[in-house]
């Protein structure tokens, strides 16, 4: 993964920044500082480190230098993490096209895809151009958080018992559209 990083801090991209939804980029304000943890506008390895261990993620070198990379400013002011950020999230596609995608392979209705169906799916798609395809560890990685046992659907008898995905708590979970949005949608 290649870093945006350069020597003098990056302008926020307006164009990306103003793709994402509003609580989107608030959370994302909201990230920096908590990634700024002495509040002096700037977050650095030991930051990013800190914050991935906290998270139970790798904080190894190799992983960390992904953000920051041998050679480039090793902090990140805030517009330099909101541009980094709005333009890697700018591109994603829109929440009601993911719900269409998952819903394909979602056969009762319930916001569950089988894990193995999914897994299966994911492996054997080829990849956009340019991209690497998929390997079973980048798939883990992205539907740890939402897996689960199958919970019981309405007016479905002898259902897989197996592991499921639960896209529908994923996409609110990328698209930034759980309690900040309900919130704002109350004002």
């Amino acid at each position: 993964m290649q870093s945006n990083l350069t020597a003098k801090p990056a302008p926020v991209n307006a164009d990306a920044l103003s793709k994402l939804p509003t609580a989107r980029a608030r959370e994302l304000r909201e990230a920096f500082q908590v990634l700024d943890r002495n509040g002096d506008g700037q977050v650095g390895r030991e930051d990013v480190v800190d914050m991935l261990t906290n998270l139970g993620q790798e904080a190894n070198p190799s992983t960390v230098a992904q953000f920051f990379p041998p050679g480039a400013p090793q902090t990140l002011n805030m517009p330099s993490f909101l541009h980094t950020l709005s333009s890697l999230l700018a591109p994603l596609s829109s929440q009601q096209e993911l719900a269409n995608a998952f819903a394909a392979f979602d056969e009762d209705d319930s916001g569950q895809i089988d894990v193995k169906e999914l897994r299966g799916a994911l492996l054997h798609t080829s990849p956009a151009g340019g991209e690497r395809p998929l390997d079973e560890r980048d798939i883990d990685q992205v539907i740890d958080g939402f897996k689960g046992r199958r919970e019981f659907a309405k007016g479905i008898c002898g259902a897989p018992r197996g592991e499921v995905f639960r896209y529908q708590d994923f996409i609110t979970n990328v698209m930034g559209t759980g309690e900040s949005q309900k919130q704002e949608q109350d004002r």
